[in-house]
């Protein structure tokens, strides 16, 4: 086996040189959003003169000049695209060339021209993919095969090409600026294994890895050495926050995701970290140094946060509840406020009343179960929206937190104290996650002392040896024996207590003696002794939570209604619904986007969109059926054949055709209809299928709301 870098454009030099995609590999399969990637590489090669590196191609030979293409296939495909949508450019007049360029282009790259006026590719695919492209070197557009991605990239590239103010001479010169690794392997090397390996392998680069990379590798040696040892160990270090070796594979990836969030209010999708990053640092201007720098500040930050290890001890408190929640969606919003914490723009005391309202937040809405979903979106941004709120009308940033998230509706709401109790009334809190439990166990133990017996936490954890000292008791045991029966009123009776209460808190409570008590009987459980005469029933516990419980004398419906109304109390104090003193005169826009649910949008009025932050061409305050039409034709323009497969499958029904459209639906241009006569929240649930298969993130349209009618 031999490697060596060598230009992509080598790979083509040799009159007979061609290569065979072996049939083992999968088709063409590159869609517009790895082409985009590409082609916007190729514009910064162009602004820059500066080599790529494109990966790697693993290569076989076969004979003479011809090579078997064991990895690679998809990348030397697509500059094949560019180059074949370059030649038609030509053909077509629209863009000039040199006839050296021209001819190149035409019979060096390409395909080869043979004596006999036959053409010959220079890439020979699998069978679905051969046709496709053999139509494209022939030129004959009515033989296109226009469900084919081969001939979907072309056109991409053809469009983005004739539409670019650049020369061809200028996109011929970045593609010549492509490095790749070439490896060559030997028949008895064991291709078949060598494809298997590269494809199949858990040890691929993450996007942290190439994130390192990307930073480090243009930096003279000595400077890589030092800002690797200076700044990226630490950065390694701090966002396996965790310690175990387990998380640490993709930690630095999931951390540059959320220091991007903090910074941008954009979240990129975890597969699109690394292009990201490449288009944040392009827009951000720092050296990398700089760079360098501030990730290993972030990164401090994401280590206090999840460890509770900040300069302050009543913060670190606060933190060390939330981390118990493992609402790791609120990482960006809290990397901005321990960052303005430590830089002195808000204090200990207003820092920890905003994380105490969002840990009511959080967990009101956890036991409510409300959906999640859109929870992302709301920290992402929220850091930004309620600095600009406190500029506009001149409030405190925690008042500005607590009119945000009170005053939001749908999946984002804050539930009300009436939601909040009924929902703790049923809640299985058996079931609920690890720490989930020992977080609602602790506060509640704790209750109203803010403070509490924070040694509640460790006790509940397990120790390495999986041991806990205090574990989660049921009051009526899971196991009802005659006694229980009898006690709770009979069989039938018993057999529906148990359903109703079992796993709710009124019927839990902590202990340390879990296997002392079993299914014993309540007064068992009350007043049991060790041998030595140690009290270890419920009436000798020193927790609060078993306050109410050591004043009985039995355990039934009465008692455990009691206690569901005691802690219902002791929970709407503890998890306040904060109420927000301030009132805008005008109602306040909000921000939407296809990931919130489809009904956030009922009783909304359209303002305008964005996607990927560009403002679409739809007029302002338009209604909802135009607004929707605007969409689909902004994405036209680049998912044109996309959306025309779509309309065009019968098993897809949210875009239609002349022949599948229904009675009342909406032509929106080109014989693609959409039924348009129903909610808004029905037309949202069409452009979120339709961004679904288009593989857009549905975060990455944003609208600008304002609610009307019965939310007024």
């Amino acid at each position: 086996m031999e490697a060596k870098k060598t230009k992509l454009e080598n790979l083509f030099i040799g009159d007979d040189t061609s290569y065979i995609i072996p049939v083992y590999q999968r088709n063409y399969s590159w869609t517009n959003k790895q082409c985009k990637q590409l082609f916007q590489d190729l514009l910064s090669i162009i602004e820059t003169d500066r080599e790529h590196f494109f990966g790697s191609v693993v290569l076989c030979h076969i004979k003479h000049n011809m090579w078997s293409v064991i990895d690679g296939q998809q990348r030397l495909t697509t500059v094949s695209l560019i180059w074949l949508a370059m030649s038609k450019l030509i053909n077509d007049g629209i863009k000039q060339a040199s006839s050296t360029l021209t001819d190149n282009i035409h019979n060096k790259f390409s395909y080869e021209s043979l004596e006999d006026g036959s053409i010959k590719p220079r890439l020979v695919h699998v069978e679905k993919d051969k046709s496709a492209f053999a139509a494209l070197i022939e030129g004959n557009e009515d033989a296109f095969e226009k469900d084919s991605f081969i001939t979907q990239n072309f056109y991409l590239f053809y469009e983005w090409i004739k539409n670019s103010e650049h020369s061809l001479t200028d996109f011929y010169n970045a593609i010549k600026n492509l490095m790749m690794v070439q490896i060559e392997v030997e028949t008895k090397d064991k291709p078949q294994l060598i494809f298997e390996s590269l494809n199949s392998t858990g040890l691929a680069l993450t996007d942290g890895d190439k994130i390192r990379n990307f930073i480090l590798m243009n930096l003279e040696t000595n400077l890589q050495k030092a800002y690797y040892k200076n700044y990226w160990i630490d950065i390694e270090k701090y966002s396996n926050y965790s310690g175990n070796q387990k998380d640490a594979q993709g930690a630095v990836t999931l951390f540059v995701r959320d220091y991007m969030t903090a910074q941008t209010t954009r979240i990129p999708a975890l597969r699109d970290v690394y292009f990201k990053f490449k288009e944040f640092t392009s827009h951000k201007g720092l050296t990398p140094e700089e760079l360098l720098g501030e990730m290993k500040t972030y990164s401090r930050y994401l280590f206090e946060i999840e460890n509770a290890a900040t300069k302050s001890s009543k913060l670190n408190l606060v933190l060390k509840r939330l981390a118990l929640l493992e609402m790791t969606v609120c990482h960006p919003f809290e990397l901005k406020l321990l960052d303005s914490f430590y830089s002195n723009k808000i204090d200990e005391e207003e820092l920890c009343k905003v994380l105490v309202v969002v840990e009511s937040y959080i967990f009101r809405r956890l036991i409510c179960d409300v959906q999640t979903n859109g929870l992302n979106k709301i920290f992402a941004s929220l850091y930004d929206v309620a600095e600009k709120l406190v500029q506009k009308a001149h409030i405190s940033f925690y008042e500005a937190i607590c009119y945000l998230l009170t005053s939001r509706n749908g999946s984002g709401r804050f539930p009300s104290d009436a939601e909040f109790m009924a929902a703790l009334a049923t809640k299985n809190i058996y079931k609920m996650r690890a720490k989930n439990k020992i977080y609602t166990f602790y506060r509640l133990n704790a209750g109203n002392n803010i403070e509490g017996d924070t040694s509640v936490i460790d006790k509940m954890l397990p120790d390495e040896n999986g041991n806990v000292v205090l574990s989660i008791e049921h009051v009526m045991p899971q196991t009802l024996n005659a006694d229980w029966k009898k006690s709770l009123g009979g069989e039938q009776k018993a057999i529906r207590l148990q359903e109703i209460w079992e796993h709710t808190i009124a019927n839990l409570t902590l202990t340390g003696y879990n296997s002392s008590y079993s299914n014993s009987s309540f007064m068992t459980k009350l007043k049991l002794q060790t041998e030595s005469g140690l009290g270890i029933g419920f009436k000798y516990s020193p927790l609060h939570i078993n306050e109410f419980i050591k004043q009985q004398t039995s355990w039934g419906e009465e008692q455990l209604e009691a206690r569901l109304g005691e802690l219902q109390s002791e929970a709407i104090e503890i998890w306040k619904l904060p109420i927000s003193k301030y009132k805008p005169t005008v109602k306040e826009t909000e921000s939407l986007t296809l990931e919130d649910e489809s009904e956030d949008f009922t009783n909304t009025a359209f303002i305008d969109c964005y996607i990927n932050g560009e403002q679409l061409p739809i007029k302002q305050d338009e209604n909802w059926i135009n607004a929707f039409i605007g969409i689909i034709k902004y994405l036209y323009r680049e998912y044109k054949f996309d959306i025309q497969k779509i309309a065009n499958d019968d098993s897809l029904t949210f875009l239609q055709n002349e022949a599948t459209k229904y009675q009342n639906s909406v032509l929106i241009f080109d014989g693609v209809y959409a039924y348009l006569k129903s909610s808004t929240a029905v037309k949202i649930s069409i452009l979120k299928e339709v961004f679904n298969e288009l593989g857009i993130e549905q975060d990455a349209l944003i609208f600008h709301i304002k609610r009307i009618g019965g939310n007024e």
